[in-house]
């Protein structure tokens, strides 16, 4: 086995572990993601995403849409995406992920995928009803390796199950085993999140996105409570 190889899987095995014993630790979490970006079959999910017909227009253009700030997606309708979106984020804790990192030297266009995934992971929450919690994280890994094939969310599948069953379920939280058929069912029905134009539909019912998608229905068998905005 090359050095180099052992000394990655070495530091892949340290991540999974934390992860395993805390699920929450963001620390490892993303340095997990990170590693795994630098793997072959990350590549190739790259090069399926460039090639997706959906996909390849927003990569060509570097799409980047108006993105409004709290207050003034907050003022929208409170069934619109932007107000539900706004009302999640603060649920949250309002802080934004970080930027991936990525290797020296990336492409112009994966820098463009990796960076649309991350900055647009909290409102794919939203669309497909999932609360900022452990469990709903486990559902959003579970789309993302559906449709981005992301070998990094499949090893945080991995350390969620094994929490899962090293700890037993959560007490009060939907059952990460739920959560994550869930999410794989609704990463294979649903129109690819990536190709997505959000910025263009703020003010859109969020009835009416997952409608367009095709997760309707699925969203509304969702284990997890359903996402509705507050009533102003």
């Amino acid at each position: 086995m090359r050095s180099s190889l052992r000394r990655q899987l070495l530091h892949l095995a340290t991540d999974l572990s934390a992860l395993t014993a805390n699920p929450d630790d963001l620390g490892h979490g993303f340095d997990l993601l990170t590693r795994s970006y630098a793997t072959p079959v990350a590549d190739a999910a790259r090069a399926a995403l460039r090639h997706d017909p959906a996909i390849a227009p927003l990569i060509a253009e570097r799409y980047w849409g108006p993105w409004p700030g709290q207050v003034e997606l907050l003022a929208l309708p409170t069934e619109s995406l932007g107000h539900a979106y706004a009302s999640w984020f603060a649920q949250a804790g309002g802080q934004p992920l970080p930027d991936p990192e990525l290797q020296a030297g990336s492409e112009v266009d994966d820098i463009w995928l990796h960076q649309r995934v991350r900055h647009t992971h909290d409102l794919w929450h939203v669309v497909c009803g999932c609360p900022p919690t452990a469990a709903g994280e486990a559902a959003m890994s579970a789309v993302n390796v559906m449709q981005l094939r992301w070998p990094g969310s499949a090893m945080l599948l991995g350390a969620d199950l094994l929490h899962r069953c090293l700890e037993g379920p959560a007490s009060g939280e939907v059952d990460v085993g739920q959560a994550v058929a869930y999410g794989l069912e609704l990463g294979r029905v649903c129109a690819p999140l990536l190709a997505q134009r959000w910025e263009e539909g703020w003010a859109r019912p969020l009835a009416q996105w997952r409608q367009q998608l095709g997760i309707a229905a699925l969203v509304e068998r969702s284990p997890f409570r359903e996402i509705t905005p507050p009533r102003a």
